[in-house]
């Protein structure tokens, strides 16, 4: 009884733990998204640093894009 407890007890931890990471991880990817977002509407060269990371550049991507189609008026077949 007192070893089922304690198993529990383990089991809900490592939960926690393994959800903290993944917020974690989500916070990274948000803050990383909005470095590139920001480099491109300020026009700034990519970031080297951080250049390689899928968030990053998904984020410079989207902004450059928004902008050019703003620009020229270019309206997208499927809005997102």
């Amino acid at each position: 009884m007192i070893l089922n407890h304690y198993i529990e007890l383990e089991q809900e931890s490592r939960e926690k733990e393994a959800l903290n990471a993944i917020e974690e991880e989500a916070d990274k990817n948000a803050e990383l998204y909005g470095y590139g977002e920001l480099d491109a509407q300020i026009g700034a060269e990519p970031d080297p640093r951080w250049a390689a990371k899928r968030s990053y550049r998904r984020g410079y991507q989207d902004s450059f894009w928004q902008f050019y189609d703003k620009k020229y008026g270019i309206k997208l077949e499927t809005e997102f």
